[in-house]
């Protein structure tokens, strides 16, 4: 390097025409852009997880694991986060000709920019599996069937192996804290990218064999398609992201490439959050916002819902929804003077299991969930 040149003055690339570098300039864009995406993403995250604890205490009564799994999820987003901004107080996000060469170049500040860039690395691995893994958790419980269980464990495990390969390989040789390991990186960064796809569309895909086979009412339908749709915009976002990823080992200006990668990051990580707390809010919704209808008897489990054979005149009444009945019985041709024990019914509950092509299938496990 030329002893002349000031290493504090000089651009990382010579600026493009009509173009001057400042080091010194505020926040452009795209690094607006990435804190925009992560404010707007990450207060509907925070206020539907805020919804589900209200649910979980007031209405369930519980605990369950998938908000567990979900709240790691979010406190790993918001880890993601705070590196990022900590990253652009050293040059990521702007065009690399507003760059010094004292930011790319000395020890002391590339050491700081790599011990942001490790924890920031690791919490983009880590945060989506977590959350497909809560995701999972719920979809676990829609259907008994050994198959669908079984896929569902099998993708569940998959996720955990490809993450936790990627984490160790980050943290340990291709450590951004070592020298000659940007290839590397790279390399993981791409395999991560369509694992991360291809996950996607399996926990996509999963329920939906089950949800085919309900008999959902028109309500039922849009807020089961409006889950499906939030679930898919976290697909098209990891999508969306690719291309940023694959030309990133060519690209001049990679500390811009690498911003306009974390606007895509962030919008998948709490989209994929708000996904994993909206397709619980059954409970919540059936109880406050009654007259919405998303959850009324419209869905009968597995399978053809069962009718009723009895007629409300020979004094029975049948509730057959969920394949739960419930019968209602009061005397019949009573004396005038038993009229005042008319008004009283006794209900006797009889919960039983219906075999829907040679399976033993509990027909509102579904239900209970999703619908």
């Amino acid at each position: 390097m030329d002893p002349e040149i000031d290493i504090f003055t000089t651009p990382g690339m010579q600026p493009p025409d009509g173009q001057t570098s400042q080091f010194d300039g505020p926040y452009n864009l795209v690094q607006l852009a990435n804190i925009i995406a992560f404010a707007i993403t990450y207060f509907f995250a925070t206020a539907l997880l805020g919804l589900r604890y209200f649910q979980a205490v007031k209405i369930m009564k519980k605990i369950e694991l998938d908000l567990v799994i979900i709240t790691i999820s979010y406190g790993v987003s918001l880890v993601y986060f705070v590196t990022m901004i900590n990253l652009m107080n050293w040059g990521w996000g702007k065009h690399l000709w507003d760059v010094s060469l004292a930011c790319l170049f000395r020890f002391r500040l590339i050491l700081n920019i790599m011990q942001a860039l490790l924890p920031n690395t690791l919490a983009y691995l880590i945060c989506p599996s977590v959350t497909k893994l809560a995701i999972l958790a719920v979809l676990y419980q829609i259907d008994p069937s050994i198959v669908y269980r079984t896929f569902a464990v099998l993708v569940a495990v998959a996720i955990f192996i490809y993450t936790l390969a990627c984490c160790i390989i980050t943290g340990g040789p291709c450590s951004p804290l070592k020298e000659g390991t940007l290839q590397c990186l790279e390399n993981i960064a791409l395999s991560h990218a369509v694992l991360n796809i291809a996950s996607d569309f399996a926990v996509i895909a999963i329920p939906i064999p089950t949800i085919l086979k309900l008999q959902l009412s028109a309500k039922q339908k849009i807020s089961v398609g409006c889950i499906l749709t939030i679930g898919s915009l976290v697909v098209v976002c990891s999508i969306a992201r690719l291309p940023y990823v694959v030309v990133l080992p060519t690209t001049q200006d990679a500390t811009y490439t690498q911003a306009i990668l974390g606007i895509w990051s962030i919008t998948e990580i709490n989209l994929g959050i708000t996904c994993a707390c909206a397709m619980r809010f059954k409970s919540l919704i059936r109880t406050y916002l009654p007259k919405l209808g998303l959850f009324t008897s419209g869905s009968h489990g597995v399978g053809k819902p069962s009718k009723s054979t009895w007629p409300s005149t020979n004094g029975f009444r049948t509730d057959d929804r969920n394949v739960q009945h419930s019968y209602q019985l009061h005397s019949i041709q009573k004396s005038s003077a038993d009229t005042a024990l008319d008004g009283r019914y006794i209900q006797l509950y009889r919960s039983y299991k219906v075999d829907v092509d040679g399976k033993s299938v509990d027909g509102d496990s579904a239900d209970k969930i999703l619908t």
